[in-house]
């Protein structure tokens, strides 16, 4: 087959949630043995150099230069005068859809498969210039997590404007959604979910896959410490840490007064980088260069989140390097995982800190659970076995 992502940022290289989904899934179709091209905006903030790409195998790159960074004005006037919501209208570009138009007249595809719903606006181009099926892969449900940050929000124009966001996103997802020919949810809770909302289209489950290499070996640290690493520019992760920091640290401090929070994520803003810098015991890196080895070299894992949508990527990864974590109903949504067994589950602080302070006491039990989230990784999000079944789902639909 002959596949054309389209992505709204580089998947390349793979250092965000996002980014591993869309290159593990076109590194698994190439490496199956089919041709795929990916045809990625290159923006400010998630910046590559084209020149500086490696070569893949049946993988070719393809970038857009798309300034999509978020400016107030223009924010201002979207919520007054456009129906669109702005997190779809920061990604469309006329240079986009011409560099698209370019590819498909170049070439035959089997599957063009749009990265999201805020590609949506490619579909008629899409129509017009190729036979191919039209696919879109959820990553989650994007007005879901609207919802959720309004409703965590205090600061009522804030909570004002996401209420209004999240409201026209959920017109906006399902109008795009109703044009394509499959989808592919992320999650069974996702697939679920558009159901309920009445998107009955063609399409099966493909959760991020991870292939299980020496990248990622069977190790917990023992180190007396506990880890966080996300993007601290997405509103749900500044959420969920200030949460911690502000209700469970004080109460693990109080308890285990030489324990450090090692937290790494890339573009924390100013005022973030202000509060964790004056929390005690607390070392703030920054973006890192290796994320495994963050991971591999401290204690327990945290993943404290309120809203966002679909599943946590760097959930699996922590599983698949054998890390015992803590998370929120929330951060495990998508993945089939017990509590208890692979992790440990809650939204109340007090329990979340007496979770961490259990792990952190017995080494035994926080290595008993990064061995089964290990085990759990490599039986249900293999993806060779992802692959195949999408492979295999494509052959019969196409």
């Amino acid at each position: 087959m002959k596949i054309l992502i389209l992505s709204n940022k580089p998947p390349y290289p793979p250092k965000d949630g996002g980014a591993i989904a869309i290159f593990n899934l076109a590194k698994g179709l190439a490496d199956a043995g089919h041709f795929v091209h990916i045809l990625s905006m290159n923006t400010s903030k998630h910046q590559v150099k084209p020149e500086t790409m490696p070569l893949f195998s049946n993988i070719r790159f393809s970038f857009v230069n798309i300034d999509t960074s978020i400016q107030p004005v223009k924010a201002l006037f979207n919520l007054l005068f456009s129906s669109i919501p702005y997190n779809a209208e920061r990604f469309i570009s006329k240079y986009f859809l011409s560099q698209l138009k370019t590819i498909l007249q170049a070439d035959q595809y089997n599957v063009v498969q749009l990265e999201g719903p805020y590609l949506g606006y490619c579909i008629p181009l899409i129509r017009k210039y190729s036979n191919a099926k039209i696919v879109i892969r959820a990553h989650n449900i994007e007005c879901e997590i609207w919802e959720r940050s309004a409703l965590q929000e205090k600061n009522i124009l804030k909570k004002l404007y996401l209420s209004i966001l999240s409201k026209r996103l959920k017109l906006y997802e399902k109008n795009i959604l109703q044009q394509c020919d499959i989808i592919l949810p992320i999650s069974s809770r996702d697939n679920e979910h558009l159901k309920n909302i009445g998107i009955c289209k063609p399409g099966i489950v493909v959760p991020v896959g991870i292939d299980i290499n020496n990248n990622y070996n069977h190790h917990n640290s023992s180190e007396n410490s506990i880890l966080y690493i996300g993007a601290l520019d997405w509103m749900p992760n500044q959420e969920g840490i200030l949460w911690f920091i502000n209700d469970v640290w004080p109460i693990i401090q109080k308890k285990e007064k030489n324990v450090i929070l090692h937290i790494a994520g890339r573009n924390a803003p100013e005022w973030l980088v202000k509060k964790l810098s004056s929390v005690k015991n607390l070392l703030f890196y920054g973006e890192i260069e290796n994320s495994h080895n963050f991971i591999k070299q401290h204690g327990i894992m945290i993943v404290p989140l309120f809203s966002g949508s679909g599943m946590r990527v760097k959930i699996i990864e922590g599983m698949a390097l054998a890390k015992a974590i803590v998370t929120t109903p929330v951060g495990c949504e998508g993945i089939d995982a017990e509590n208890g067994k692979h992790l440990f589950i809650t939204d109340k602080a007090e329990t979340y800190a007496e979770h961490v302070l259990y792990l952190l006491h017995n080494n035994a039990k926080a290595e008993e659970m990064g061995n089964a989230a290990f085990e759990f990784v490599g039986k249900e999000y293999s993806n060779q076995s992802i692959i195949s079944k999408l492979t295999n789902f494509y052959n019969q639909t196409l």
